[in-house]
């Protein structure tokens, strides 16, 4: 798949913006172009929105005390399966060698793949908060007038 500079520039400006540089930039690139050339920015919407929702739940998992783990745990299995969903549905017309590595990196049934999953979802995060960043600068902007 052909990546646009477009793409290229945004990719790369969430890796400056990101205080820890971005974990999955390749498939992160591969999920904005299709989704540019698809034109369904409410199905990118979601898919940022369940990516930063998948971390910040498993960020909340890993710092829980026992009694909330069990309930975070169910969240944040729900919340990936939904991810894992998305992007299925999001490669499910792209090429072959694109769905053959998503197959293998985030839909297969292993704790390998819920890394993967999770190391995404950190990406979609930095995006869904510059997203937020830029539409509290808006807003901060229109009040100041």
């Amino acid at each position: 798949m052909k990546i646009s500079e477009d793409t290229r520039r945004v990719v790369d400006f969430l890796e400056a913006y990101s205080e820890e540089g971005l974990r999955k930039r390749n498939d992160l690139e591969v999920i904005l172009e299709i989704s540019a050339s698809r034109g369904d920015f409410a199905f990118a919407n979601k898919l940022i929105f369940t990516g930063k929702s998948v971390f910040k739940l498993f960020k909340t998992f890993k710092k829980s005390v026992s009694n909330n783990a069990d309930t975070l745990k169910t969240q944040l299995n729900s919340s990936i399966e939904e991810l894992r969903s998305l992007l299925h549905s999001a490669v499910e017309n792209a090429d072959e060698q694109i769905k053959k590595r998503f197959e293998e990196t985030y839909f297969v049934n292993s704790n390998g793949a819920v890394a993967n999953l999770i190391d995404l979802s950190h990406d979609l995060s930095v995006l869904k908060d510059l997203q937020s960043d830029r539409n509290q600068s808006i807003k901060q902007q229109s009040d100041d007038l």
